[in-house]
């Protein structure tokens, strides 16, 4: 399975939040949307950086900032710094990336566009769905219910 596959099963919706919102309004975002990452955009609407839960705490509540001041600009991941993949790259190439960067969340791309954002919990659940497929088929044809 690649990564294009996940994004169609699971969608492509992207939350995105402006490099000039404050932390406390993409707390609500990511609260509100049950997600642990955004996209975040300039004026100009260009992919500036992202933005997760732990840069939250890392770079605003550990050091005791107010959210309601801080602005996502200041604690962002800026775009340079950014892990993304293709939407080529199978799962077993995702989750090698993202356990060697200790990241979560990856930006999926197609040539230069973003079509979606895989977290390790898509990847643990298409993991888990297709062992259990496997297994099922295993059954059924030692019990006889899937003759060969």
């Amino acid at each position: 399975m690649i990564a294009k596959d996940i994004l169609d099963l699971k969608g492509r919706k992207v939350v995105v939040v402006n490099e000039d919102s404050t932390v406390m309004e993409a707390v609500s975002e990511l609260v509100n949307n049950k997600i642990g990452l955004l996209i975040v955009k300039n004026n100009s609407g260009d992919i500036v950086g992202v933005v997760s839960e732990r840069d939250i705490i890392k770079k605003c509540i550990f050091p005791k900032k107010s959210p309601e001041q801080v602005i996502i600009k200041d604690i962002m991941t800026p775009k340079e710094n950014i892990v993304i993949a293709s939407e080529d790259d199978d799962i077993q190439a995702l989750m090698n990336t993202m356990t060697l960067k200790r990241i979560r969340h990856i930006p999926i791309f197609r040539n230069r566009e973003l079509t979606g954002i895989i977290s390790i919990g898509d990847i643990v659940k298409n993991l888990l769905e297709q062992k259990d497929y496997e297994i099922k088929t295993l059954v059924d044809y030692i019990t006889g219910k899937y003759p060969v």
